[in-house]
């Protein structure tokens, strides 16, 4: 299983890097949103046989919503989750990565911690075989924080893996 995860990973982390080393992004080094739509483009492809998509908010015709950690009153009034990006099969219960992508400027990680959790909790709706929590900085080319999550939990290992193959660095 940690073989297979580490695949999907290499393959997300090669990607990183070519968006990393894009002079023009750390020129304009734009926001959240800019930065994603960049990575999702360069991974297109790279995953033969699965969608990748960003800022998918639904399943079918239902909206994406995580009761991950809530009680019944913390869960009312909860907006949608919104994933940055999603690797999956469109119509199927096959959920393969998820990644939240931060500026290394936006300090502000519980939301997207607690998605990471919800997401790939193995028990849960959604399944994500491994999720993502990238921190960039694009100005920097660096990658100054990458925690790796399978089953709701930060996988230490994993997580020094992904680190090293990112190098921090271009």
């Amino acid at each position: 299983m940690v073989d297979e995860l580490k695949q999907t990973l290499a393959v997300f982390a090669e990607a990183v890097r070519e968006l990393l080393r894009d002079a023009e992004l750390a020129y304009a080094d734009p926001a959240e949103r800019a930065i994603v739509a960049r990575l999702g483009r360069l991974l297109d492809g790279r995953y033969p046989g699965w969608s990748i998509d960003l800022e998918w908010s639904r399943r079918e015709t239902v909206i994406k919503r995580l009761r991950y950690g809530l009680t019944d009153d913390e869960l009312i009034g909860k907006d949608a989750i919104v994933p940055d990006l999603i690797v999956h099969r469109v119509g199927k219960r096959e959920n393969l990565l998820v990644v939240e992508v931060k500026k290394v400027t936006n300090k502000d990680f519980d939301g997207d911690i607690w998605k990471l959790q919800g997401l790939t909790e193995q028990a849960g709706a959604y399944a994500y075989a491994v999720g993502l929590h990238l921190v960039v900085d694009v100005k920097a080319g660096t990658t100054p924080r990458c925690d790796v999550y399978v089953d709701a939990q930060v996988n230490a290992e994993l997580t020094d893996w992904m680190a090293q193959v990112l190098g921090g660095a271009i």
